[in-house]
């Protein structure tokens, strides 16, 4: 049973005001089977292998998501962007990295956000103060001061203006624009307070995709979903006029024995629109959908900053990351569906290709129910990887 948060309405009349992967020979590489016919190869009417089935999966996880082994750069327009890279990426680059640069900034200076007394006009946090950071140049500013120039292009409030000249329905642009809000919330223990951070709303950020044509600048744009996350913020604006959207909640657990745990509260959604394709004229999205549950084994995502700088993102489930890419000269829709785990350990696991020579990644992922198990090395930027499970197949 969905575990209902409620919606949570904040009331900001009195201060805001309400204004107005892949290349030339295809993204696939001309491999555009999705998983299902990936999967049901049948090796030409015989009995399919256990080993067979491994490498089929493996192929698509490399295709999708070479995020997953450390093969991976947002900035190099080369680099073909799989769904689960869309999806790691922003989880990584966005809620998970802006929450951790907040708490850093409020920690430090907390004279950018403001406070109010009673943060929500309704629900759970009606009795619970909490401060918040607001305004694209507000949040451009502060975060900056703390993770210097990473936010200068990012966009905190995506207007219909800045989605023009994509092909969208009035029901993806209204899910495609909105205001990121960052929120701190007070607590009565003075162990608790300040250590939930929301990250809520829309935002756009820059990567580079290049299709072997004309276009390498690209932009995503996140929307927290509403729908399937746990919390809801909604903002009522000096006309009257309402905006809801998702939030994503991470909690610092201050019991932490080892360095500092940061907590994936409940279950969290949202959606990246990309309009990188040439193929196509329609934007693409892809969802993410992460099962979340604190105090359960089995799905509790946490993201570890060791004593010892060791990083370690563990997302035991994660329900959905879909998305289609359109391909012509073999046409297929190259729709695809993942569910599994992620685990991730190293000392630089989200931009690990830029990491110094002879670092090393750990990894333990499961998808379709296979295990792939093992650790990459980068040498200069080359980045070797070596499976110890499945046995049966090499990398």
């Amino acid at each position: 049973m969905k575990f209902v948060q409620g919606t949570l309405v904040l009331t900001l009349a009195t201060i805001l005001t309400a204004c107005g992967g892949g290349g030339s020979d295809g993204y696939f590489n001309n491999e555009g089977t999705d998983s299902s016919n990936q999967n049901n190869n049948n090796n030409n009417g015989g009995t399919t292998t256990p080993t067979e089935i491994a490498k089929a999966q493996l192929d698509i996880l490399k295709r999708e998501g070479q995020y997953l082994f450390g093969n991976y750069d947002p900035n190099d327009a080369s680099t073909a962007k799989g769904y689960i890279d869309h999806s790691m990426d922003t989880f990584a680059q966005g809620p998970l990295q802006i929450a951790l640069d907040a708490k850093k900034l409020f920690d430090k200076d907390k004279t950018a956000f403001f406070y109010r007394e009673k943060c929500m006009d309704s629900g759970t946090y009606a009795n619970t103060g909490c401060y918040i950071l607001f305004g694209d140049e507000q949040i451009k500013t502060a975060l900056n001061s703390v993770n210097p120039q990473k936010y200068n292009n990012w966009d905190f409030d995506v207007n219909d203006d800045e989605v023009s000249g994509m092909k969208l329905s009035q029901e993806q642009i209204d899910a495609f624009t909105g205001k990121t809000m960052i929120i701190i919330f007070d607590n009565r223990n003075t162990d608790k307070k300040y250590n939930d951070i929301w990250v809520t709303g829309v935002f756009g950020y820059p990567y580079k995709q290049s299709w072997g044509l004309s276009q390498t600048e690209q932009l995503r744009i996140v929307s927290m979903n509403e729908t399937d996350s746990e919390y809801q913020v909604t903002l009522t604006y000096e006309d009257e006029t309402t905006e809801t959207k998702g939030a994503l909640s991470i909690y610092k657990d201050p019991t932490s024995t080892d360095g500092e745990l940061f907590v994936l509260q409940n279950n969290s959604s949202f959606e990246v629109l990309t309009n990188d394709n040439p193929n196509t004229p329609e934007v693409e999205s892809v969802s993410f959908t992460i099962n979340s549950l604190p105090g359960n084994p089995s799905t509790l995502a946490t993201y570890r900053i060791k004593s010892n700088s060791v990083q370690v993102l563990d997302i035991p489930s994660i329900s959905t990351i879909s998305g289609s890419r359109i391909e012509n000269e073999t046409p297929n829709s190259n729709s695809q569906n993942f569910s599994g785990s992620i685990y991730l350990e190293g000392t630089n696991i989200f931009t690990f290709k830029n990491s110094l020579n002879g670092t090393v990644l750990k990894f333990k992922h499961i998808f379709n129910n296979i295990t792939f198990e093992g650790q990459s090395v980068n040498n200069n930027g080359v980045i070797t990887t070596t499976l110890s499970q499945p046995t049966s197949i090499k990398y």
